[in-house]
C-alpha cells in the first residue's frame, strides 16, 4: 500500500486544483443534466432520509408519480444520495463528487497502466491525461453522468489481459464480472458501446488456450456473476419498459453533433455546448493518429494487446467522428437519434484505449533504443500532463466566472432553452439569474434547490402512443410544469403520495400525475384500475372531480419475485466486496501481468 501513496496523493492534489475554481468562489457549475440528475439524488437521499422507499419518485420531479430513479442507474444513484446527505449541501456535494470522480478516473488509469508495463512516473501522467479528458471532464462542465462510468472504464483492460493470456481462474471471472457491472451500474448505454471491446481478446485467447473449457468455464462464471450484480439496474427497466409505452429521449440529430477526433488542426474544439473540455481532445487525436501509422507500418513488433487497444480505439473514434455516415444510417434508422443522439459518445469510450494502446506501442517499439526511454517517456508524459490539467482547470475557471456575473441567465448557464424552466422565488426574491439561486446551493434545506426550479424533462412518462409530431416538451410544461403547484402533494409511508384539490363544483379536471401498469391508484377512497383511467396525450391523468375535497393517491407494487431479486444483487455486492477483500488479505503482494509480447 504504501508505494501508491505517492500516486493517490497526486490524483487527490489534482483533483482538488481542477476543482478549485468552485471551491474558491463558493460557484457552482450546474450543466445541462444537472437538474436532471440532482432530481435523482434528492429522490433518493429522502427515501434514505424517511425510509420510505419506492419505484415511484416520490420527492422530485413535481411529485407527479413518474419512475425516474429505477431506470436510471438506481444503485448508484442510492450510493451518492448518502454523500449528498452528509455533505449537507448542493455546493458541498457538487465539489466533493467532482473530486471523487476526477480521482477515481486517476487511479484506475494509474492501476492499469503499471498492470500493462508502463512505471511509476509514466502511469501517474497517463491517469491525470484521462482524468483530463473529455470523457472524465465534461462531469464538471455539464453534469455528465456517464464520465462515473467512464471513470471506471479502464479496469475492462485487466480482463482482457486475462483472456490473452489464458489467465482463467474463478478470481479472473469474478473481477471481469465486476468490471463488466461497474459499467453497467455507472452508464447503461456507454456500457453497451464499451463491453463489446472484450470480444476480440476472448476469441483470441480461446484460439490460443489449451485450456478450452477452462476457457468457457470462466466465461459462463463471469455471464453469470454480471447478471446477478446487474439484476438491480436491469430487472425495474425491464419491468417498467416491457409493461408501458414510454416517452423515449429527445429526439436528436446526430450529425448536428458530430466532432471529428482525427482533425486535431481543427481550432474549433470539442462541440459539445460550445466548450472545449481540454486539450487532452488534441493530444488523444494526435495519438489516435500516430496509432494507426504504428499498427500499418510496424504490426508485427506490436503485443497483442497494444494491438487490440489501439484498433479499439480507433473503432470508437471512427465511429464517434463524420468518418461514418450518420445521415445515412439515421435515415435508415430514425430511433438513434432518441438513443444516441450524440455520436462523441462513441469518441467518449474510445479514448482510454487510445491514450493506453499507442503509449503502449510506443513503449514496445524504442525498447531496442540504446537511450534511456523511461526517462524521456516520464518527461513527455509529465508535460502533457500538467498541460491537460491546466487545460482543464481552465475551463471549469471559464464556467465558474461565467456564474458569478448577475446577468448571466439559469438558462444560459445549463444551456437550456429558457421555456422549458420554471422558476419559483426563494424567500420572495425572484430567481433569474445563478447568483439569484445561490443561496439554495448552501442551504442545508436541500429541498429548496429541486423546488425553486422546475425543469422540464419529460423521459420515460407513460402515455398510450407514442406521437412523434407531439412536443412532449412544451405538453409538460403546460399540463405538470404550470399546473404542480396548484393541487396539495404530501409523501405518507409504505410509499404513497398523496395529491389532493378542492373543486366549487363537479367536474372534470387533469390532474399533472402520471399512471403506470402497476401502480395502484385510489381516488376518493376508490381504487381505479391503470388500465381504464383516461389519460391526456403525455400521459396525465383526467378524472371527474367531485365538490369539495378530493383526493388521489398514488403507490407503485413491483412483484415480490422482482423484489426479491433485485435486494438479493444488492446483497450480492456486499458479497463481492467482502470476497475480494478476503483475497486480498490473503495476498502479500498484488498479482502482477507480464505481458504477452511474442509475435
Amino acid at each position: 500500500m504504501k508505494k501508491h501513496v505517492k500516486p493517490i496523493f497526486i490524483f487527490l492534489v489534482v483533483a482538488i486544483f481542477i476543482t478549485s475554481p468552485i471551491i474558491l468562489n463558493k460557484t457552482p457549475v450546474l450543466g445541462v443534466d444537472g437538474y436532471f440528475h440532482y432530481g435523482r439524488l434528492y429522490e433518493s437521499a429522502m427515501q434514505i432520509k424517511h425510509l420510505n422507499f419506492s419505484m415511484l419518485n416520490l420527492y422530485s420531479f413535481q411529485q407527479s408519480g413518474r419512475i425516474v430513479n429505477a431506470l436510471y442507474s438506481p444503485f448508484l444513484t442510492y450510493l451518492l444520495s448518502i454523500i449528498l446527505l452528509v455533505a449537507g449541501s448542493w455546493l458541498k456535494f457538487q465539489i466533493i463528487i467532482n473530486i471523487l470522480v476526477l480521482f477515481l478516473a486517476g487511479l484506475t488509469t494509474y492501476y492499469v497502466s503499471t498492470k500493462i508495463g508502463f512505471n511509476k512516473s509514466i502511469s501517474i501522467g497517463l491517469g491525470v491525461i484521462y482524468l483530463a479528458s473529455n470523457a472524465i471532464g465534461s462531469f464538471l462542465i455539464v453534469s455528465g453522468w456517464r464520465s462515473i462510468g467512464l471513470a471506471l472504464l479502464p479496469l475492462i483492460i485487466l480482463p482482457m489481459i486475462d483472456m490473452l493470456q489464458g489467465n482463467v481462474k474463478f478470481k479472473n471471472a469474478i473481477l471481469l464480472a465486476l468490471a463488466v457491472s461497474l459499467q453497467v451500474q455507472g452508464h447503461l448505454l456507454s456500457a453497451s458501446f464499451a463491453i463489446p471491446v472484450l470480444i476480440a481478446p476472448f476469441i483470441i485467447g480461446f484460439i490460443k488456450t489449451q485450456h478450452k473449457i477452462a476457457m468457457v468455464k470462466y466465461l459462463i462464471t463471469a455471464i453469470f456473476t454480471a447478471i446477478i450484480l446487474c439484476l438491480n439496474t436491469i430487472l425495474p427497466y425491464i419491468q417498467i419498459a416491457g409493461h408501458n409505452t414510454l416517452v423515449p429521449p429527445t429526439s436528436i440529430d446526430v450529425t448536428a453533433n458530430i466532432f471529428n477526433p482525427f482533425n486535431f488542426l481543427s481550432t474549433s474544439g470539442v462541440p459539445l455546448l460550445g466548450n472545449h473540455i481540454s486539450i487532452v481532445e488534441n493530444i488523444l487525436a494526435i495519438l489516435a493518429i500516430i496509432g494507426l501509422g504504428i499498427i500499418i507500418l510496424f504490426w508485427k513488433r506490436l503485443s497483442i494487446l497494444s494491438r487490440i487497444l489501439i484498433i479499439s480505439g480507433l473503432v470508437y473514434f471512427t465511429l464517434g467522428s463524420d468518418l461514418t455516415p450518420w445521415s445515412s444510417i439515421q435515415a435508415h434508422l430514425p430511433q438513434i437519434m432518441n438513443f444516441l443522439q450524440f455520436s462523441f459518445r462513441f469518441t467518449l469510450v474510445g479514448e482510454i484505449f487510445i491514450l493506453l494502446g499507442t503509449t503502449l506501442a510506443i513503449k514496445e517499439l524504442v525498447t531496442t533504443v540504446t537511450f534511456n526511454v523511461n526517462t524521456t517517456m516520464t518527461f513527455i508524459v509529465t508535460i502533457l500532463a500538467i498541460a491537460s490539467t491546466i487545460s482543464l482547470t481552465g475551463s471549469v475557471s471559464n464556467n465558474v466566472i461565467m456564474n458569478t456575473k448577475n446577468t448571466t441567465t439559469l438558462a444560459q448557464s445549463g444551456a437550456i432553452n429558457q421555456k422549458d424552466l420554471i422558476l419559483h422565488p426563494i424567500n420572495g426574491h425572484p430567481v433569474n439569474t445563478v447568483v439569484d439561486l445561490m443561496p439554495a446551493w448552501h442551504n442545508k434545506d436541500l429541498s429548496q434547490f429541486i423546488n425553486t426550479v422546475d425543469r422540464t424533462t419529460p423521459d420515460y412518462l407513460p402515455i398510450n402512443k407514442v406521437n412523434h409530431y407531439l412536443d412532449y416538451y412544451n405538453l409538460y410544461t403546460a399540463q405538470v410544469s404550470e399546473k404542480h403547484s396548484l393541487f396539495t402533494k404530501k409523501v405518507l409511508t409504505h410509499g404513497v403520495l398523496s395529491i389532493s384539490w378542492h373543486q366549487n363544483q363537479r367536474h372534470d379536471i387533469e390532474i399533472p400525475a402520471f399512471v403506470y401498469e402497476n401502480t395502484q391508484v385510489r381516488f376518493n377512497h376508490q381504487q381505479l384500475k391503470a388500465a381504464t383511467i383516461a389519460k391526456t396525450a403525455i400521459g396525465t391523468i383526467k378524472v371527474h372531480g367531485i365538490k369539495g375535497y378530493n383526493e388521489l393517491t398514488l403507490q407503485y407494487e413491483s412483484t415480490k419475485l422482482s423484489t426479491l431479486l433485485i435486494i438479493f444483487s444488492d446483497l450480492s455486492w456486499l458479497f463481492l466486496i467482502v470476497f475480494l477483500l478476503s483475497i486480498t488479505l490473503r495476498t502479500k503482494k498484488l498479482n502482477t501481468y507480464n505481458i504477452d509480447t511474442t509475435k
